[in-house]
């Protein structure tokens, strides 16, 4: 679509957004996404466009304001085309962005960066757009293990108070067992211990008039959970479950805050294990969905004859062991046998694939990238600078009110060496940032962006389906290579 066309008065919708985190940074104010979103517009012949404006609000998810209402006139037919100055303004989730472009390209809307330069209504400038918001997820990960790193130092020093749970009470913003409620998770324990059931246990409860913390009756559900909280052996944990408008999922565990010896334990370290493993065990016999689809499958064909290739697992016992691995085989073969067992690993296939993709992908997204790498690059040495800066000030001074006895030997070496590990930091981003510089740091960098995506099936599955059409697998015997030809979907 050329920009300068204009389809029933429809408007051109220009997207700024500022989180919390960067309301200071150069380069990110309102002001001047706004200014270069008005050039573009006047630059391009656009008479009529609307701004659409979130202050203050993170891009990690589609809950904003302004960005529920540009949504909302794209589907109303109101929106030709959507500018904003990098793709990070409009999200930083490989997921949400893929979303936002299925919309636009159903309601013949275009997107253009004033920044960045492709085309989303192609398989590969899809591919490369892709690819930049996994950058830009990425960073804001990065951010995310600071405040990380933040929430941690705050609970080992007792500073993130929280809503006990059954068995406890807080006493000075720390919890501590309440001796009414600490008698029953031990009675429970017990029960379980011996073979009693979560429901049993929970009937027993409710017939002795024992109630939750909110007052309600037990299920077996609040049991479960009761008993999975490891509180109980005295673990404290934070940051572990994230909410995203109405939804509250679980973190993965590396991202948790755990703190061991928090406070008081109700139950041994033992005990509470051998309850964990209990109750995996009793959730293994129950039914279970089977949960997301393999990133290729529906895509995986049968070199051989054509067939699709299902994604399945294959069981075998090693070391008295049952271990499953996921692999695709050829659908004729499993059926009628028509055809040869042509099976392959279907963690090695999907990273081939995505191999192959990031190869093919390469030379757009390193000219495409370059100028986002500078700039976030220089923004994080800039912010290393500063904060060495005030911290040699901040060692200066001390050392000054050390001298004149002001501070204490104790208070002297705790600050000290808490400004030292602050310099520490600054010479470890400093270096991570000249590194990026080089060849080697960018192919690392690079390399690490897809290992995620490798690593995440949702996200691998969301840029496949948008760019292959069909991955062909040839494997005749399973000591042969395997032989793979890929089919992207390019227009």
């Amino acid at each position: 679509m050329n920009d300068r066309q204009s389809v029933n008065g429809r408007h051109l919708a220009l997207y700024l957004r500022v989180s919390t985190e960067e309301q200071a940074t150069a380069g990110h104010s309102l002001r001047e996404q706004e200014e270069q979103l008005l050039e573009y517009a006047r630059t391009n012949g656009f008479d009529r466009y609307e701004l659409y404006c979130d202050d203050g609000f993170s891009a990690k998810s589609l809950n904003r304001p302004a960005m529920e209402r540009l949504r909302a006139d794209i589907r109303a037919g109101k929106v030709m085309g959507v500018v904003t100055t990098r793709i990070d303004r409009l999200t930083r989730s490989v997921g949400d962005f893929a979303r936002l472009v299925e919309e636009m390209n159903q309601h013949g809307v275009f997107y253009r960066s004033t920044r960045q330069n492709f085309e989303i209504s192609t398989a590969m400038g899809r591919l490369v757009a892709q690819m930049l918001s996994v950058i830009a997820e990425f960073e804001r990960e990065m951010i995310a293990e600071r405040v990380h790193e933040n929430l941690l130092a705050m609970a080992q020093r007792g500073e993130l108070a929280t809503k006990p749970p059954f068995g406890y009470r807080l006493a000075n913003g720390r919890l501590a067992p309440d001796p009414r409620e600490a008698r029953w998770v031990r009675e429970g324990a017990r029960l379980l211990l011996n073979g009693a059931s979560p429901r049993e246990v929970a009937m027993q409860f409710n017939a002795l008039g024992v109630r939750t913390k909110t007052g309600r009756l037990w299920t077996d559900r609040t049991v479960r959970t009761l008993f999975s909280n490891p509180a109980l052996a005295g673990i404290a944990i934070w940051n572990r479950r994230k909410t995203q408008g109405a939804r509250r999922t679980e973190r993965e565990p590396e991202e948790w805050v755990r703190v061991e010896g928090a406070h008081e334990a109700i139950l041994s370290r033992e005990e509470f294990e051998a309850l964990c493993r209990l109750l995996e065990k009793r959730r293994e016999l129950r039914p279970r969905s089977q949960g997301s689809k393999r990133p290729l499958a529906g895509l995986v064909r049968c070199g051989f004859c054509g067939s699709p290739m299902y994604a399945s697992w294959q069981i075998t016992h090693r070391a008295g062991q049952r271990v499953k691995r996921p692999i695709y085989r050829c659908g004729r073969y499993v059926t009628g046998g028509g055809c040869t067992p042509n099976q392959v690993d279907a963690e090695a296939l999907e990273r081939l694939v995505l191999d192959e993709l990031l190869r093919r992908a390469r030379p757009e997204l390193e000219r495409l990238a370059s100028a986002y790498r500078a700039d976030a690059n220089a923004d994080e040495w800039r912010m290393a600078k500063r904060k060495r800066r005030v911290a040699l000030s901040n060692l200066a001074r001390l050392a000054e009110a050390y001298a004149s006895g002001v501070v204490s030997d104790e208070a002297f070496v705790r600050e000290q060496e808490r400004l030292l590990r602050v310099l520490d930091e600054c010479d470890d981003t400093e270096s991570r940032a000249a590194a990026l510089l080089t060849e080697g740091g960018w192919e690392a960098w690079l390399r690490d962006l897809f290992d995620r995506l490798a690593g995440d099936a949702h996200l691998a599955r969301a840029l496949i389906l948008d760019v292959v059409r069909e991955v062909r697998v040839f494997r005749e015997r399973r000591s042969r290579e395997v032989d793979v030809d890929l089919v992207l979907g390019l227009e």
